[in-house]
């Protein structure tokens, strides 16, 4: 007898992140609602456009750093309030992830989660911090670049032994944004760098690391099932965004068999996480060693390549939660070498001029998939590309009054 499917929840920061997660679900049969923390009011309309939306809240959290999460977990309790359905949270970012862990135990009353099992030496707030990833990578053999941390609530000191260049960033996601990573060639740089950082917000640590001169980029996403581990393949990165640095433009769905040798250890990592949920890695190769970035405990912004490419892991981890058997074939990706470009990003770049509208042109029309335009569920890029040429202008009109 086929087991009725759970009405799934998306709680979701970044709406191109959750858009992957929403078709993913929606194509897979399941009722689906979200749950946005936005900036401002209306910010979710992309993905809450979506076909496969049944409702939609918005909850405003302006500054995440700052904000404990308890206005998101009131929506959701008044939300599920005398519903008696079964329901499936499902986090798609580090704010929202971070929100699910920290009540998860009131939570667990009433919904399967992604969760870290109690054998585990670990709790889900460890394995977001990115030194105690490195630590763990490195005791299974996986290279990882020199570190240093600073917390920017004391008076700024930098490492006697710090290297440069050096590169820069938040310690947990939750805590900064992408456009903070810098790469600082002297320390007069990153002492100003720092000073920014600290304005901005202070009550936080960064990561400094070791810069390395990348040759390839990697993106490896799966599912820990507990000690089984669901790798259908990765990502080589063809191209890398600059206005958010090191964000993904475009690249392609490959054989992990490519970088065998370093897809064992990370599995090998991944058992000792005990963890149950999606989750998206870093890598970089740097004069032909691989080297570990950091993991995502959670679907990563290229979640929605994978679906494209034959597997749909949101609708395998909620199977695995239902204790339904998963076959091994819907683990296996059916199309290898299919290019795709994240939109979003590479509009951004545009923008903010990091690449002329040529490249852009070309690049848009040189590649397989794209992750927000979907013909299947057409709105969402519609709402996108008429937003995207709001800015146009609205940039525009800033630069010709001289408005920074």
């Amino acid at each position: 007898m086929e087991v009725s499917k759970p009405v799934v929840i998306v709680l979701s920061r970044n709406y191109s992140t959750g858009l992957g997660i929403i078709r993913s679900l929606g194509v897979a049969g399941y009722t689906v609602d979200l749950i946005a923390s936005v900036k401002k009011k209306g910010s979710s309309c992309i993905a809450s456009s979506s076909k496969y939306i049944r409702n939609s809240i918005e909850v405003l959290t302006p500054k995440i750093y700052e904000d404990d999460g308890k206005d998101i977990i009131d929506s959701l309790w008044r939300y599920v309030e005398n519903r008696e359905e079964h329901f499936v949270l499902f986090p798609t970012d580090d704010f929202t992830t971070a929100i699910v862990d920290r009540y998860r135990v009131e939570l667990s009353n009433k919904f399967i989660m992604p969760y870290v099992w109690e054998e585990s030496q670990y709790t889900m707030s460890n394995l977001m911090d990115k030194t105690v990833q490195s630590e763990i990578a490195k005791s299974v053999g996986l290279k990882t670049p020199m570190e240093w941390q600073i917390d920017l609530s004391k008076d700024i000191e930098i490492p006697k032994d710090l290297v440069f260049p050096c590169f820069l960033k938040p310690l947990k996601s939750i805590s900064g944004y992408k456009t903070e990573m810098a790469v600082c060639k002297d320390v007069e740089e990153l002492k100003q760098k720092l000073l920014e950082m600290k304005n901005f917000y202070c009550n936080r640590d960064v990561l400094i690391q070791e810069y390395l001169n990348i040759d390839k980029e990697y993106d490896v996403a799966g599912l820990c099932l507990d000690q089984d581990i669901i790798i259908p393949g990765i990502i080589e990165k063809t191209k890398i965004a600059k206005y958010e640095c090191g964000i993904s433009m475009c690249g392609k769905v490959i054989k992990k068999e490519k970088l065998k040798d370093t897809i064992n250890k990370i599995e090998k990592m991944l058992r000792r996480f005990h963890y149950v949920g999606m989750f998206d890695i870093d890598l970089n190769v740097c004069d032909g060693e691989v080297y570990f970035g950091e993991v995502n405990l959670r679907s990563g912004g290229l979640n929605y390549a994978y679906y494209l490419s034959g597997v749909n892991m949101p609708d395998i981890l909620i199977k695995y939660f239902n204790n339904i058997e998963i076959d091994e074939d819907i683990c296996k990706i059916k199309n290898f070498d299919t290019t795709f470009i994240y939109e979003k990003v590479a509009w951004e770049d545009y923008i903010h001029s990091y690449i002329s509208k040529k490249e852009l042109n070309y690049l848009l029309g040189s590649v397989d998939n794209k992750l927000l335009e979907d013909d299947e569920d057409p709105k969402p890029g519609n709402v996108f590309n008429k937003k995207i040429r709001l800015s146009l202008v609205k940039n525009k009109l800033k630069s010709i009054l001289h408005i920074k």
